[in-house]
């Protein structure tokens, strides 16, 4: 079995380093977690020493460093093929959702950057508000079409995938359907995720200009 290692960011604040860890768990691939402050002095040297892009998560795998949520997640299902749906169809739209995630709602990105401590109702951006509008159009057109609590039925990568902004909905108070309202409920109650959340509870660690966002 291979050695795994997932370098992340603080629990607070990193959404990309949540969206393996995740999965990893879903997985049940055994890891150890590596945990590197971000913004604090040496911290840049910390991330190029692990790749290239200087970015967290990394997975190291053995010796080697995969760099990317994504391509960590991919890295899993090739483990773990259910991660994914099965039928080949539903995979597809499941991988588009992901991409749609993976690249895009920048102004949701800026404006409302993941904070899990954070629980405000100031009046966000109208852009912000649109891109929120488009995600809850995203995940009500899913989740009717089928009786499961997540978005292809089964918990899949692509519920990893939006479980960091279903908590900005909770954090910034963002407007949402009945729907997608209960959507965010199932994935902020899952049991890794509850997990993270302690963990970024209990952190001392704070990023003084995400905290200013909408203060």
């Amino acid at each position: 079995m291979s050695s795994l290692t997932l370098y992340i960011g603080n629990y607070n604040y990193s959404s990309w380093s949540m969206r393996p860890w995740m999965v990893l768990r879903k997985a049940e691939l055994p890891f150890k977690e590596e945990v590197i402050d971000l913004d604090v002095p040496g911290y840049k040297d910390k991330l190029l020493a692990l790749s290239d892009e200087g970015t967290v998560p990394v997975l190291k795998v053995n010796d080697d460093f995969l760099p990317d949520s994504l391509a960590i997640c991919e890295f899993a299902a090739k483990a773990v093929p259910n991660l994914w749906p099965k039928d080949e169809g539903q995979k597809q739209l499941a991988r588009d959702a992901v991409e749609r995630m993976h690249t895009g709602f920048a102004a949701i990105r800026r404006e409302a950057p993941m904070n899990l401590r954070r629980r405000t109702s100031g009046k966000m951006p109208e852009e912000c508000l649109k891109e929120a509008a488009k995600i809850c159009e995203l995940w009500d057109d899913l989740l009717s079409r089928h009786d499961g609590p997540f978005l292809f039925n089964e918990w899949s990568i692509a519920d990893a995938f939006y479980t960091p902004v279903a908590t900005r909905f909770a954090s910034y108070d963002l407007p949402r359907t009945t729907r997608s309202d209960t959507y965010i409920s199932e994935l902020m109650s899952d049991e890794d995720y509850l997990e993270w959340e302690s963990r970024a509870f209990m952190e001392e660690h704070v990023l003084p200009e995400t905290e200013k966002v909408n203060l």
